[in-house]
Formats: C-alpha cells, structure tokens, sequence
C-alpha cells in the first residue's frame, strides 16, 4: 500500500477533501502497469536557512527491566522543562516502510503500525470494522469519545478505509497524549499484509492537516505543550539486514547517530506545496558528480511511509540518462539497472550535498535483473524522498508553529545501537525510561552513577542531547 490518496473529514453529509502528495491516484493508460510492479516489487523487496539558537543539556536513555514509570527528573530537573520525551522503536517492515508499536485507551492497548510522516491522522482497525480486516488487530472504543465527524482515505492501489473520529489516550514511545483524535477504521478495503502480519494501522506525523476537523497527533502535542522542544527526530539504520530497525524520537536529538551539525531547512511555502506537509526545498539534484540537466529547486516531501524516491517523469529521464546501463521500460512505466554500478543519487539543500550509494536505491527483481527505486510519477509534478534517501541521514523535524523545518545531517554509520536495538521483537510497551541529568554527566557517554544503580536500568545508555528553543 505504497501510496495514500483523498482524506475527508466530515460533519454530517458535507466533506472536504485533499489529497496527500504521497499517495496519488493513478488515472493514465499506463498506470495499471506501473501499480503492478510495484506491488511485484512489494512483494520483491524482502532482503537560506535559520540558525538554531538553543541551550543544550545531556539527557541519558535507558531501557527498563521492569514495566516503565515516569520520572520527574530527580535532583537535576530544573534543567530540564520538558514534561517528558519518547522514545519509539521502529523495525524495518521488509523495506516497505518502519513499523513500532502505539497503545491506545484505557485498559491499554498496544498496536503495531506504520510510522508515516506522509500523512496526519492515527488510523486504526476497528472492533467493529466490516470488509477486509479480519486479519488485522481490533481496536476497541472502551475509554474513547465520540466526535461529531468521520473520516476516509483512499489509496493508490485501490484500497480504503472509513469511519468516525473519536478521541482516546494515546501513548508514542512512552509520550501520553491525552484526548488524540483516531480514525476507528469501521469499512475498510485496507491491506496492510505487505509490511508484515498484525499491522493494525498508521500513525501519521504531518504537524497539521489539510483537512477540516481532522487533528494529528503533533498537533495536539503542541497544543498541550508536552514538549519544550517540539521536535521527533528519526533514525533509520543504515543497515538493510532484516528487520534492521530505527527510532523516533519525541523532543530530543540524539547526537551519536549523526556526524557534522545539523542543516536546518525550512519548510516549503512554494506553489503546490499543501497545509503541514514536510517538504523543504533542494536547490540541486545530481547522477553521481553531474546535476541532472534542467533541475530547478524544488520542493521535496521527506516521507518515512514511502519505499523509493519518487519523481516527475521528465526528472526521471534526465537522472537515469547520466546512469550507465539504465533502460525505460514503457510497459511498466520504470527504469531497469545493471545490478552493480558506481553512480549515487544526490540532492542538496542550502548548497550541502547528500547522496544515496548506487546499491541503496537498486532493488533486485529476479533473473539478475535490477530496478531502479528513483521512480517516475506519470503526470504528477512531484517530488517524494523516502526511505532510501532517509537511511542515509538524521533528520530532525520541527513542528513550532510558523517555525516549521526539517534539519539534516549525514548519518553515523559507526553507530548502530538503536538500529540494533530494533531488531524484531515487540518494543517495551511505553517505551524507554528518559532521565534528565546534568550537562556534563552524560558526556563522553559516561553514565550518572546514580541512574546505574537503579532497578530501572537494564542496559546500555545513550547519550542524547536535547536542545531547548530559547
């Protein structure tokens, strides 16, 4: 289910529509083909800019032994404003996209779903859910209120889902956010079995929505001032063993898993761009050393539910022409690649250049035939970096309100701790136990003698620095 298309937010018979740039609907001649393969791929694909003026603080993260209690900090809280922080760890999802658990309600719970930053909304299966969705996990409204709307999305590949919104506690890697507006899934043509079995939903991390009366999680994070820096940062491991996995984390930055400083973008308010979607502009793209002829600066969505780098057709052509060995096939609307080659997939924002190996954005589809993930998108004027691209860097989204930017920095490939820590299994319900300590108790990846002694600490800390907007 690679793309989202039209979310409605209803009162009664009137609606508003968007569409969500990722998922697009496919009207030419040539799209049933293109939809076909890469569901084959699905299927397949298994192995400037403003300064940010902030006081840092070290802040050590732990995993607990025992079930997760919140803590106030002790004797080293007032340098730390934050109510709390999360910490959710995401598994890799057959390279389809990251998946990590949510529970919701009270009695709790626990669901694993999509982490998607193309879209807003929490959407879940309901327990009263009709169509296809009995291979699913059921969520049901014990502690919930209704609201007076409902929802639908439509994606790519055909599928949907529907229902009402209510509202229901929610807890993210530990973060509680109280009162969150779900999407309980009650018609549903959904097929979620790509990314693995009991995949119960998506949990959308767009800072707002384009649609009426639809609220998304960060939205309400915000408005509820948990966090002082309204920020998750996410890291996807570099690594592409299975089930390498990946974190989000909610109001902190975790400097061991980039190397450089952070390249702070801005949030694209250009033509095309819609309401709280993450696009920020790339003022170069490039086949290996060489830019790709006639590229502009333009927009582009960082989108963690995206398997491949999406593209306009004439972009597409462009970049592949400066790639040995690449042939289009018309019958399936993608680029064909010779199964080893030297030429990385490069973009820049603010004059930095980042760039995607030759091997990281290939996909074998059998025979020793490869296919290339930079994608054409038939008539669609859009550009779309997913995971490909995003396992190649930290990237810090900013969701203050006006103030919105997404910083980047090249990945720390020597440090694969979180990614490791990800690897299958179910996370700890509720997420790592995050302590604030002192601004030197914690650097160099010393730990707070104190913390190590407690009950609560079962393994390796992390050095995490957390910066406050001042």
């Amino acid at each position: 289910m690679p793309f989202a298309l039209n979310s409605h937010s209803r009162p009664g018979s009137s609606s508003a529509t968007t569409a969500s740039s990722r998922r697009l609907q496919q009207h030419t001649s040539n799209s049933t083909s293109f939809l076909i393969l890469f569901l084959l791929l699905n299927t397949i694909l298994l192995s400037s800019t403003s300064t940010t003026h902030a006081a840092t603080y070290e802040v050590l993260v732990t995993k607990p032994s025992a079930p997760p209690q919140n803590q106030t900090g002790g004797s080293h809280s007032h340098l730390f404003q934050s109510k709390y922080l999360g910490n959710s760890i995401v598994t890799n999802a057959k390279n389809l996209g990251y998946t990590g658990t949510i529970v919701l309600g009270n009695p709790p719970q626990s669901f694993r779903v999509v982490f998607d930053t193309g879209s807003d909304m929490i959407v879940i299966t309901s327990d009263m859910c009709q169509g296809h969705c009995a291979d699913m996990p059921h969520y049901t409204c014990h502690s919930c209120t209704k609201t007076a709307y409902s929802y639908n999305i439509t994606y790519g590949d055909g599928t949907w889902g529907a229902g009402p919104i209510v509202a229901d506690t929610v807890a993210i890697g530990g973060l509680v956010i109280q009162n969150q507006q779900i999407l309980d899934v009650t018609q549903s043509a959904l097929d979620l079995s790509a990314y693995g079995k009991g995949i119960a939903g998506l949990v959308g991390l767009m800072p707002a929505s384009p649609v009426l009366n639809a609220i998304p999680p960060l939205e309400t994070i915000y408005k509820s001032k948990l966090l002082d820096m309204n920020v998750f940062s996410v890291y996807l491991s570099p690594s592409l063993k299975p089930d390498q996995g990946g974190s989000f984390l909610f109001g902190g930055i975790d400097k061991t898993k980039y190397i450089g400083e952070l390249n702070q973008v801005p949030i694209s308010s250009g033509l095309g761009v819609s309401k709280g979607m993450w696009y920020i502009d790339a003022d170069g793209a490039f086949a290996g050393d060489t830019p790709v002829p006639d590229y502009k600066q333009s927009p582009w969505l960082f989108d963690t539910g995206t398997s491949f780098i999406a593209v306009p057709t004439a972009f597409a052509q462009k970049f592949h022409e400066n790639v040995p060995g690449a042939v289009f096939s018309a019958a399936d609307q993608i680029y064909t690649l010779p199964c080893t080659g030297n030429t990385s997939f490069g973009i820049s924002f603010n004059g930095v250049k980042y760039e995607v190996p030759y091997l990281d954005y290939i996909a074998s589809a059998g025979n020793s035939a490869c296919v290339s993930l930079v994608m054409p998108l038939g008539n669609y004027e859009m550009y779309i970096l997913g995971d490909p691209f995003l396992r190649q860097v930290y990237a810090v989204y900013d969701f203050t309100a006006g103030a919105s930017k997404i910083g980047i920095a090249k990945v720390n490939v020597t440090d694969n701790s979180l990614g490791n820590e990800g690897l299958s299994g179910d996370p700890v319900p509720g997420g790592p136990v995050i302590t604030p300590q002192t601004p030197n108790a914690a650097v160099g990846g010393k730990k707070d003698q104190g913390l190590a002694a407690s009950s609560l600490v079962a393994f390796i800390a992390v050095t995490v620095s957390v910066m406050l907007s001042m």
